[in-house]
């Protein structure tokens, strides 16, 4: 699943500007504009990487690495600063913080300090072609993606892989679609975005579907439509695991 980043820093825009840009590159993001809030927001869910500004009222960031890192030692800290000196990258380093980013903060070299999770897709689409330039797309994207057009392949492959999510043709030809997606989303747990160009026999399949593991895309689509629907239902299914344990 994506790698969940907390970003802390009371400059909203920064900070907003930050996870939306994160977003888009499939991590999982949350923000905190002030040290309190990331204290509380740590308490109760669990963060691969906590990027936090030096300078905020109250609890500064190295304060805020100090009180975090015996409660979250498999996370890593990054701070950023327009302030950088010896004294700070100093504390810095012997709180355990992982670097030290110059505001503005270069996104090239945030990205390359960041975890990274490769999610697994299958796309399940009856037409190649189509299935070809999908699997490009997510490719392009960061994704390991790949491509069955034969139904019964597929669900053998589903249940024999280690997939994240899968990208379901609604009438892919041999296939009662709609218990696939059933079986996928209760059965394996694993989340679904439907493709169609029929949207009337879509929604009816629709109704028949856990709605918090099925996400819709009415064809043609734009890549990021795909993109988005894929990282909304995935994040909906970490946040379940997670409950679950």
């Amino acid at each position: 699943m994506n790698s969940r980043v907390l970003i802390v820093d009371d400059n909203h825009d920064l900070a907003d500007n930050l996870a939306e840009l994160l977003e888009e590159e499939g991590y999982a993001v949350e923000t905190a504009y002030s040290g309190e809030r990331a204290l509380d927001l740590a308490s109760s869910e669990s963060f691969d990487t906590i990027l936090t500004d030096v300078r905020m009222p109250g609890i500064s960031g190295v304060d805020l690495v100090k009180r975090l890192r015996g409660q979250n030692p498999s996370t890593s800290f990054l701070l950023m600063t327009a302030y950088s000196s010896d004294a700070v990258l100093g504390e810095a380093l012997r709180a355990g913080v992982r670097a030290v980013l110059t505001k503005p903060v270069d996104l090239d070299l945030l990205l390359a300090r960041l975890p990274h999770d490769v999610a697994k897709v299958l796309v399940l689409e009856g037409d190649g072609a189509i299935g070809a330039q999908l699997v490009a797309a997510l490719t392009g994207r960061g994704y390991t993606a790949l491509l069955e057009t034969d139904c019964t392949n597929g669900e053998a492959l589903v249940r024999d892989g280690d997939f994240d999510a899968v990208v379901l043709d609604a009438f892919l030809a041999g296939c009662n679609s709609t218990e696939l997606a059933r079986s996928l989303c209760l059965d394996l747990r694993i989340p679904v975005v439907l493709l169609s160009g029929e949207l009337d026999g879509a929604v009816n399949m629709l109704e028949s579907l856990p709605p918090d593991c099925v996400r819709f895309l009415n064809k043609p689509f734009q890549t990021d439509a795909l993109l988005d629907a894929l990282r909304s239902v995935m994040e909906v299914a970490c946040r379940q695991e997670r409950c679950n344990r």
